[in-house]
C-alpha cells in the first residue's frame, strides 16, 4: 500500500510541474466550446428585429395609415419603424443599419383616391433575408388590400373625394354614403361569413421541455478535454522506461500492479480537476442545478480513467514512442468526431448517432447527456456504471500485463 501512494505522489508531483500540459488540455477545449456556445447560443431565443426606415413625402391620411400598418399587432414585435428624411435613410440602409427603407412618394394619397398609378420604393438590405422579406410581403398585402378596397368602394370613395371642397359634409351625403357602403357590405358577407370552408385547429398534445441546444454541446466538450488529457497522460509509460524506471520494477514481484494503479490514482486527480472546472463552468453559464455536479463529476473522472488505462495499452503495442503518439493523436479526432464532442446526437441523424454511442467515449457523453438534461440527479443505471468499471479495470490489467510481458524491460 506504501510503494502505490508513493508511486501516487511522485506521479501526480511529476505531472503538477508541467502546467503548460493542463491549460493546454483545458484551453482547446474551451476555445472550441466557446465557439460552438456562441454560434447556437447567441440570440439567448430573442425573436429577431428589424429597423424600417421610412420617408413620407406624401403626408396624407393614407400615407400614415401605410406607415402605420408595419407596427400593428405581432408584426410590431419583429419591426421597429423610424421616421426619417430623404437623405438620412439613404445613408442608413446603403451602411446596413436597417432591414428596409420605404418612400412614400408625393401625391400617393390623391393617386390611390383617383385610381391613378403611383410607386412605392422600398430598398432592402442585402445582407438579411427574412426581415426585408416580410417587409416586402407586407408591402404588397397592403397595395393588394388598397386595390380591392377601390374595386368594392371605389364609387363611394370618389363621391368622398368630390365633396372635400364642402366644408361640413351635410346629413343626407353622410347618410347616403353610409347606406351604401352597408350594402355593399352585406352583399359580399355571404361570401366571406361564414367563409368558403372550415378550419378546425387541434391543439397538439403538450410535449416535453427540449433542453436547451447549448446545454447538448456541454457533454461533449468535457470529454474533449478528458480525451486529450488520458492521450497526454498515457505517454508517461514512455517517460518511465527511458529512465528505467521499469526495468527496475519487473524485477520486483508484486510492485507493477501497485505501480500501475499508483499511476491510475494520479491521472484521477488530474482528470477530475479538469473535468471539476468544465462541469462548474458549463454549470454556471446554463445554470443547470447543482444537485447534478457530484454525479456528473465522478462519471466523467471514473471514465476518464479507463480512457486514459486504454490509451496507455495502446501506447505500449508500438516499438517508438513516436510511434505510439502518432497513432494515438490520429486515433484522437475520430473518437471526437463520433463520440458528440463537435455535433450532439441529438443534432446528428439517427444511424450516426447509433454508431456514435457505441464509441467509449460517444458511450460516456450519451450517459452525461441524460443526466445533465433529466429532472432528478443520480439517473446512471447499474449497468452503465458496470461497463464504466469494466473498461477501467480491464484497461489497468492490460497495462500490467503489458509491462510484465516485456514492455518493461525494451
Amino acid at each position: 500500500m506504501s510503494f502505490l501512494v508513493a508511486s501516487f505522489k511522485k506521479d501526480l508531483w511529476r505531472w503538477w510541474q508541467d502546467p503548460l500540459a493542463i491549460l493546454l488540455w483545458l484551453g482547446i477545449p474551451f476555445l472550441i466550446g466557446g465557439l460552438i456556445t456562441a454560434m447556437v447560443d447567441g440570440g439567448n431565443g430573442a425573436s429577431p428585429t428589424g429597423i424600417l426606415l421610412i420617408h413620407d413625402q406624401d403626408e396624407s391620411l393614407i400615407s400614415g395609415l401605410i406607415a402605420g400598418a408595419y407596427s400593428q399587432g405581432q408584426l410590431g414585435e419583429l419591426i421597429s419603424v423610424e421616421q426619417v428624411t430623404l437623405d438620412e435613410g439613404t445613408e442608413r440602409i446603403n451602411a446596413g443599419e436597417a432591414s428596409g427603407f420605404l418612400i412614400i412618394p408625393e401625391g400617393f394619397g390623391a393617386a390611390f383616391l383617383e385610381e391613378e398609378p403611383v410607386t412605392l420604393t422600398l430598398k432592402t438590405n442585402p445582407s438579411q433575408t427574412i426581415l426585408p422579406g416580410i417587409m416586402q410581403d407586407v408591402t404588397e398585402i397592403l397595395l393588394d388590400l388598397g386595390f380591392y378596397a377601390q374595386a368594392l368602394f371605389g364609387p363611394e370613395i370618389e363621391q368622398i373625394n368630390n365633396s372635400v371642397s364642402d366644408t361640413v359634409p351635410n346629413d343626407v351625403f353622410v347618410a347616403d354614403i353610409a347606406v351604401k357602403i352597408q350594402g355593399k357590405i352585406e352583399t359580399v358577407s355571404p361570401l366571406l361569413f361564414p367563409p368558403a370552408f372550415d378550419v378546425k385547429i387541434v391543439e397538439p398534445p403538450p410535449a416535453e421541455p427540449r433542453p436547451d441546444i447549448g446545454v447538448l454541446f456541454l457533454p461533449g466538450i468535457v470529454l474533449m478535454a478528458i480525451l486529450f488529457s488520458a492521450q497526454g497522460l498515457s505517454a508517461d509509460y514512455w517517460k518511465e522506461r527511458e529512465t528505467g524506471t521499469l526495468r527496475r520494477l519487473v524485477s520486483t514481484s508484486g510492485l507493477l500492479s501497485r505501480f500501475v494503479y499508483g499511476k491510475a490514482l494520479a491521472a484521477a486527480a488530474v482528470i477530475g480537476l479538469l473535468a471539476s472546472i468544465t462541469l462548474s463552468l458549463g454549470f454556471l453559464y446554463h445554470g443547470l442545478a447543482w444537485s447534478k455536479l457530484m454525479p456528473s463529476l465522478v462519471w466523467v473522472t471514473i471514465s476518464g480513467v479507463g480512457l486514459f488505462a486504454w490509451f496507455a495499452a495502446l501506447q505500449m503495442l508500438f516499438p517508438t514512442q513516436k510511434a505510439a503518439n502518432l497513432f494515438t493523436t490520429i486515433l484522437l479526432f475520430p473518437l471526437l468526431m463520433m463520440g458528440g464532442s463537435f455535433f450532439p446526437f441529438a443534432a446528428l441523424p439517427d444511424w450516426i448517432a447509433a454508431i456514435g454511442r457505441m464509441s467509449p467515449n460517444g458511450f460516456v457523453v450519451d450517459r452525461l447527456t441524460k443526466e445533465l438534461t433529466s429532472a432528478t440527479a443520480w439517473t446512471f443505471d447499474a449497468k452503465s456504471w458496470a461497463i464504466v468499471l469494466v473498461m477501467t479495470i480491464s484497461g489497468l490489467g492490460i497495462c500490467t500485463w503489458r509491462l510484465q510481458s516485456g514492455f518493461a524491460r525494451r
